[in-house]
């Protein structure tokens, strides 16, 4: 990994990228469909939700979907190849221009999509997002606080450190106060409208002088955090415990928040041997 060498911005995301938790999906399908729906049906909702996720269905992670005819597509760089209806068969293309095709990147996008199928009216949907959001800095259902990471990414040195971030206020917010990260990053944005708000962001750091290959994003939604750094020439790391069915080439790629100690353990590497080729020079 010689490029790391290079890189002098690094962007991360908050939510599957700084913590890890999957369990929240089954806790935030209740809430919207209760007093909706039957518990057996919430359950069999559930379950599929999980087999998503973990790639036991047809329809996966990586998977475009349309959001009015609820018809998936399987996709190469973002361009649809083959379609299949909500029970996973295959089914003639019906994508045109006009299509709004979601990326299904991660649970929260599950959770979205089981909220299009079942007709969750959209303030019942947010009211579930913020309660679950609120329950998941609790103690009974209590995200992970990796100090470990937090004290490897603090070590960088010569790097602009950038929190991006779709949560908006002020659940977002509420999540960096409880993982104590507020000083261990130069920018923060919430409700960051990603993955435009990566590509504005993108045009601000060029104008600030830096290029493409200096900029690492990582994060754990492929559409929203990676491809359009990607696309531009950055370099990329996707984190996620569960595969997405997407062949584009990412600079690197790790299952856990160990792993992503481990990558900034390395970039951590790569500037003391800058420091001593320097110092050679």
């Amino acid at each position: 990994m010689q490029w790391l060498k290079e890189i002098n911005v690094v962007i991360f995301d908050l939510d599957g990228t700084l913590y890890q938790d999957y369990s929240f999906l089954e806790r935030y399908i209740s809430k919207m469909m209760t007093d909706r729906y039957s518990n057996i049906e919430i359950a069999e909702t559930i379950r599929w939700a999980y087999d998503v996720l973990e790639g036991k269905k047809a329809i996966k992670l990586g998977f475009l979907y349309d959001s009015e005819s609820l018809l998936f597509y399987s996709q190469q760089n973002l361009k649809p190849v083959s379609s299949f209806n909500w029970e996973g068969l295959e089914t003639a293309m019906q994508v045109n221009e006009k299509s709004r095709l979601v990326y299904i990147g991660d649970p929260w996008g599950i959770a979205h999509l089981v909220a299009k199928k079942k007709e969750i009216p959209p303030s019942v949907g947010v009211k579930a997002f913020y309660d679950v959001r609120a329950e998941m800095l609790t103690e009974a259902y209590c995200i992970s606080k990796r100090t470990d990471l937090f004290e490897e990414i603090q070590k960088l040195e010569n790097k602009h450190l950038i929190l991006m971030t779709n949560s908006p206020l002020p659940t977002g917010q509420e999540f960096v106060d409880f993982l104590e990260i507020n000083d261990t990053f130069d920018e923060f944005f919430y409700n960051g409208k990603k993955p435009r708000g990566i590509e504005m962001l993108l045009e601000k750091l060029t104008e600030q002088g830096y290029q493409p290959h200096e900029i690492l994003s990582i994060g754990d939604h492929p559409r929203n955090d990676l491809y359009p750094v990607h696309r531009a020439g950055g370099h990329t790391c996707l984190i996620s415990q569960y595969a997405h069915e997407d062949t584009t080439a990412w600079s690197a790629s790790v299952k856990s928040v160990d792993g992503l100690v481990s990558l900034i353990k390395k970039m951590n590497e790569s500037e003391i041997q800058n420091r001593k080729e320097e110092g050679y020079g």
